[in-house]
């Protein structure tokens, strides 16, 4: 004769229970990750098109790479200085607005990796929906790329290298955004990061 409701074993029952508590784990360790989060607001300045600075630190944006200060790419049969432009459209976003980032970690080159908003604006979002910047994580800033793609604005206007192989191809020092940690991208995209 069989029991009912014994400890017996269930795959679809144990599959399901084992996801919900991996998942409850990866938003509890999502929120107890923004503990370590640094945060800064005030009055920031525009380094190049993805790196911003305030009172001599630097900040990396996380989720996008835009074209190097000095870069260009063609639109129209003309070259036209990418990079300079990306940085002078960065440095409109925040001129004069109310700009706080937040993150948690640091690259290479110590500096903050963050994100940050204008006015409460993504500015991450923000640069690639206006062209200036490639998303760089798999669903972050894909609506947006996807939009300025179709608008053919900024870099898509015309012909463009990919900031990270322009810098591979230039020898110059390598920017690669390094991988956000998962914790912080689930943060980001819950609105936990969000400043």
């Amino acid at each position: 004769m069989r029991r009912n409701g014994g400890g017996g074993f269930s795959p679809l029952r144990d599959g399901v229970l084992f996801l919900l508590m991996m998942v409850f784990g990866i938003l509890i360790a999502a929120r107890l990750d923004q503990v370590n989060s640094e945060t800064y607001a005030g009055r920031f300045f525009a380094i190049d098109g993805d790196t911003l600075s305030q009172n001599g630190e630097r900040f990396r944006l996380l989720g996008i790479d835009a074209p190097e200060l000095r870069q260009s790419c063609e639109r129209d049969g003309k070259v036209w200085q990418c990079g300079e432009e990306a940085r002078r459209f960065m440095q409109g976003l925040i001129e004069g607005r109310k700009v706080a980032c937040s993150g948690g970690s640091r690259d290479r080159y110590d500096r903050l990796l963050v994100y940050c908003s204008a006015d409460g604006r993504d500015i991450s979002s923000a640069m690639v929906e206006a062209g200036f910047a490639v998303a760089t994580g798999y669903f972050q800033f894909s609506d947006e790329q996807r939009q300025a793609r179709q608008e053919k604005s900024g870099i898509w206007s015309g012909d463009f290298q990919r900031p990270q192989d322009w810098r591979r191809e230039h020898r110059a020092a390598e920017l690669d955004t390094p991988a956000a940690g998962v914790l912080t991208i689930i943060r980001h995209l819950l609105g936990w990061g969000n400043v």
